[in-house]
């Protein structure tokens, strides 16, 4: 971890690109008062990769403030940074700058941690107000984090977390519910490892850390052409490279990917999607990954209706369908989420599609449909089920 122990940094500030004029304001007021922060991209050193840099901060830092914006609540990599900070037991300090409601997926993380309001006042003094709440939780932390906490809201009054008395009930608080957390970690690592398993706007995973280079090595492992003929490209070469890449060994996951690819292999299209889609041993890059996504479907543009040719020597697999209708859903292609989104709902009953479907008809304005399909994500047991009740009752 570049020589760090944990705690070199009291604070990781979270926040979308489009804020980071609050960003700055923020870390400048902290770092004044002492508060050492990190934040993207000025303690990002030259030619560190992106995911790395991000983990090894977040692994090293005391606490996280997540500034809350329209912005931010959208932002897959802020998404990521909160899903990473509560697995490693940070502290998180969300930072309210907008009345928005906060996406079922930010809710999932931080629906027990209470919200600094900062949507009134000026903001120099909101964040001042911010400065004073973190010092007390460090404080109350000691020299290292002591495990998750939940965060109690000051509702922009600092004044009650001034002066000794404070500081003993906060931490006095902090180790109540930490305990209570213990009882419960067993079944929140459970609820975590089925939403990475299934996928979702409102599941996705949290990406880890690119440990490898894209560059293809020269052999791909125990295949010779000799040993390989007649026998499925796909058993040989994807279901390998599969195993490498839950292994951690991307490079030859990578490798066999693209050997199998030019022995035949549809499904190492597939492989090699998942390696740009979640940034496995190659940089992050949704439009690679779609590339190859579409080629394992069979999937071609058509001109109208049906908007997608498909061949049906395709792979039919439900994450894979969820993900490319995730990728055409944050690029705001509404009308291509929806073709994926319905298709897997369809074919392979998955309820993450189906919600999502849900979603991508309401971005459309299609009323009509949105309220049909987020009746079926309701009947189907969807985890969003009461939020998708409460925007029902909104559109209808």
């Amino acid at each position: 971890m570049n020589g760090q122990v944990k705690g070199t940094h009291d604070v990781f500030i979270s926040y979308s690109t489009k804020n980071k004029n609050v960003a700055d304001a923020v870390v400048s007021d902290f770092e004044q008062n002492g508060i050492k922060c990190w934040y993207a991209p000025r303690d990002i050193l030259p030619g560190e990769e992106w995911v790395t840099a991000i983990t090894t901060a977040l692994e090293n830092s005391r606490a996280l403030v997540l500034i809350f914006t329209d912005e931010s609540n959208n932002s897959r990599q802020v998404m990521n940074e909160i899903a990473m900070a509560f697995n490693a037991g940070l502290t998180i300090v969300p930072f309210k700058l907008t009345n928005e409601q906060m996406s079922s997926e930010l809710e999932y993380y931080l629906t027990r941690v209470h919200w600094l309001d900062a949507v009134s006042k000026p903001l120099k003094k909101n964040i001042a107000i911010l400065r004073e709440y973190i010092e007390v939780i460090l404080s109350a932390q000691g020299p290292a984090p002591s495990g998750r906490e939940a965060v109690q809201s000051v509702n922009g009054r600092g004044s009650a977390y001034k002066g000794p008395r404070s500081k003993k009930v906060l931490k006095d608080h902090l180790i109540t519910v930490f305990v209570f957390v213990i009882i419960l970690i067993i079944g929140i690592i459970w609820i975590i490892s089925s939403i990475i398993r299934d996928g979702g706007v409102f599941a996705e995973e949290m990406r880890p850390p690119v440990t490898e280079t894209a560059e293809k090595a020269e052999t791909v492992g125990p295949f010779e052409d000799e040993q390989s003929e007649g026998k499925d490209p796909d058993s040989l070469y994807y279901n390998t490279g599969k195993d490498k890449e839950l292994e951690g060994d991307y490079a030859s996951a990578l490798s066999y990917y693209q050997e199998g690819i030019e022995h035949g292999s549809i499904c190492s299209y597939m492989g090699m999607g998942d390696l740009y889609y979640d940034g496995h041993g190659v940089p992050m890059d949704e439009e690679k990954a779609l590339e190859y996504y579409l080629m394992a479907g069979g999937f071609s543009e058509g001109n109208g209706d049906p908007l997608f040719n498909r061949d049906p020597v395709g792979v039919d697999d439900r994450q894979f369908l969820n993900r490319i209708g995730l990728i055409y859903f944050y690029n705001e292609e509404y009308e291509k989420a929806i073709y994926f989104f319905t298709l897997n709902a369809d074919e392979n009953k998955d309820i993450n599609s189906i919600g999502n479907a849900a979603l991508s008809y309401d971005k459309l304005g299609d009323t009509e449909n949105a309220v049909i399909w987020y009746e079926k994500a309701i009947e189907a047991g969807h985890r969003d089920a009461e939020n998708y009740k409460k925007r029902v009752s909104e559109l209808q």
